[in-house]
């Protein structure tokens, strides 16, 4: 099974992850150089693949918003848990990792990937059910962050947070609740885990439970909620900045 992925930058890092299976490169017709072009027919000559050219009314047949340009590959690559803790542990860091309680937007799971991937995550975890999949709007949102990104799918979020509590890694969930932490007030070096909740919900009710403990963002507006993708933004670059500066790292 093949799907087609479109964004420029999303088709150059999906060639230069080589995760997945490349089938065919398509250009629109009088593309216009620059840059990231040429390094998408650079990155595709690599792998001895030959851009096809068809009209641009064709392409957009395929998806709009390609710019252009469209990859044909295979189904993404998902991995276990154990993927994940293993590659931290070859580059000798700690655990970073991600967990999506359900968020089925995919502008802010791609926008969240993208985040993730800059700031040095090891893996994210997601539901299979009611969340948003590794579609190409994500790839393309992510600008394709998630080709770089050890992605699981599980059916079962607290049991993955209770393997991760069980290899001493903290979990840490982004609630605004009373009981939480302000997130620059709280200790998060080290091996961690942030849980984003879903978008209006929040946390499950168990996933909540299963966090060793909450942290919130300051508000003082009349609003008293942040988009999902702007709370993971302004945690994950916090647990980086406390990771940057951890004795370990």
């Amino acid at each position: 099974m093949s799907e087609y992925l479109y964004g420029r930058n999303a088709v150059r890092e999906t060639l230069r992850a080589r995760r997945r299976h490349i089938h065919k490169l398509i250009l629109a017709d009088n593309l216009e150089k620059s840059p990231v072009l040429d390094d998408i027919i650079k990155l595709a000559g690599q792998i001895g693949l030959r851009p096809t050219r068809w009209p641009r009314k064709k392409i957009n047949t395929i998806a709009r918003g390609t710019q252009g340009v469209v990859l044909q590959v295979g189904r993404y690559p998902t991995v276990e848990l154990e993927d994940i803790l293993d590659h931290a542990k070859k580059l000798k860091n700690d655990p970073f990792v991600l967990i999506l309680d359900h968020i089925e937007d995919p502008h802010n799971v791609g926008a969240i990937l993208r985040t993730a991937e800059i700031v040095g995550v090891h893996g994210v975890i997601l539901p299979k059910q009611r969340a948003a999949d590794i579609t190409p709007t994500v790839v393309n949102v992510s600008a394709g962050a998630t080709e770089h990104m050890r992605i699981v799918q599980t059916a079962n979020l607290v049991q993955v947070l209770k393997k991760l509590k069980k290899q001493n890694v903290w979990v840490a969930g982004v609630e605004h609740a009373p009981k939480a932490t302000f997130f620059h007030q709280a200790n998060l070096g080290g091996a961690m885990a942030l849980v984003i909740g879903s978008e209006g919900k929040g946390m499950s009710h168990l996933v909540q439970q299963t966090c060793d403990f909450l942290i919130k963002m300051p508000m003082q507006g009349h609003i008293n909620s942040l988009n999902a993708s702007v709370a993971s933004g302004l945690a994950l670059y916090e647990v980086w900045r406390a990771r940057e500066f951890a004795p370990n790292q």
